[in-house]
């Protein structure tokens, strides 16, 4: 929610770099400090079509990480842009993830 909670920024910018072509993210906070350049708020289709991936591929995978609530929205979009469950992983997700969408 707040830039202190990003402790894998620096290793996510790192594989940003070392695999520019298969590796995208997007960080999205509620309570962004000044200056901020990424999303503010929530992750809404649009983002993820214009900075993720779109439309899915077999070979694309999407990894969330976030409270509960905002892993059960975004599965829910993905699912609805048409993601197949087997293209994303959330943290918070158990293992019936189609009771969530």
């Amino acid at each position: 929610e707040e830039e202190s909670d990003l402790a894998y920024m620096k290793i996510l910018e790192t594989l940003r770099e070392k695999f520019p072509e298969h590796f995208r993210f997007y960080v999205v906070l509620n309570r962004p400090p000044i200056g901020w350049t990424q999303g503010v708020g929530f992750v809404e289709p649009f983002d993820i079509r214009k900075r993720l991936v779109y439309p899915p591929t077999d070979e694309d995978m999407v990894v969330m990480c976030g409270p509960p609530m905002f892993e059960s929205a975004m599965r829910k979009t993905l699912y609805h842009l048409g993601f197949d469950p087997s293209q994303w992983f959330s943290f918070a997700a158990d293992d019936n993830v189609s009771a969530h969408l």
